[in-house]
């Protein structure tokens, strides 16, 4: 391995220490400073004082059908930014979404790093996903040469300020507590479709929200 080789490795890896040390506030702070998330990205297609949920990724029927309806019985809209590549395979769950009055954003085709790809790549990974004016990029990860190509196609970055850490396999228990103690008005919340324990937290989630105070967008 060569010495640039085992220096970077070597910054990896401290980096990788410090964050495992870190308090979770001060981590969360640094987590956006490193993907230079702004306040607009944030909240840019969400004004107000609500709170928004979003739904990353793909799912099955049962969870999708659930996640709905849970959502219609609290009288909650949410935003569902999904994948390109289960939206072709999935038209039927695609329209049961936006029938009842969610919106779809744009997780590119194929849920790759875009900050990995060539100018073209990302363009192709935009173009072919789901049409709308808002852009997630898979995993937060972009900057602004990705803005730049999002805004040849009219798109706008959405990222969040919330993270359900539902991803990581927590526990229905975990989702609530980190969403509801975390949560401020206008926060906007970061959920996935297919997570194992997402659906079966989401009414103690919009409950817990409530019960701060806050209200869920409708």
């Amino acid at each position: 391995m060569s010495e640039v080789k085992l220096r970077l490795e070597s910054l990896k890896k401290a980096v990788a220490r410090v964050e495992f040390l870190m308090p979770k506030s001060i981590l969360k702070r640094y987590a956006a400073f490193r993907v230079g998330a702004t306040d607009m990205e944030k909240r840019a297609y969400h004004l107000g004082d609500s709170v928004m949920l979003t739904f990353d990724d793909y799912g099955n029927s049962s969870q999708v059908k659930q996640i709905l309806k849970v959502l219609a019985e609290n009288g909650v809209k949410a935003m569902f930014f999904v994948q390109g590549d289960w939206a072709e395979k999935s038209p039927e769950l695609i329209d049961q979404i936006r029938k009842a009055g969610h919106m779809i954003g744009n997780h590119t085709y194929s849920h790759q790093d875009l900050k990995s790809l060539t100018d073209e790549e990302v363009r192709e990974e935009i173009r072919r996903g789901p049409q709308s004016k808002w852009l997630r990029p898979p995993r937060g990860r972009y900057n602004d040469r990705i803005r730049q190509i999002a805004a040849e196609f009219g798109q706008v970055i959405c990222y969040w300020d919330t993270d359900s850490d539902d991803w990581m396999g927590v526990s229905k228990d975990a989702i609530v507590r980190k969403v509801v103690t975390e949560v401020k008005p206008g926060s906007v919340v970061l959920l996935h479709i297919h997570a194992a324990h997402t659906a079966e937290a989401l009414p103690e989630v919009i409950a817990g929200i409530r019960g701060r105070g806050f209200e869920v967008a409708s």
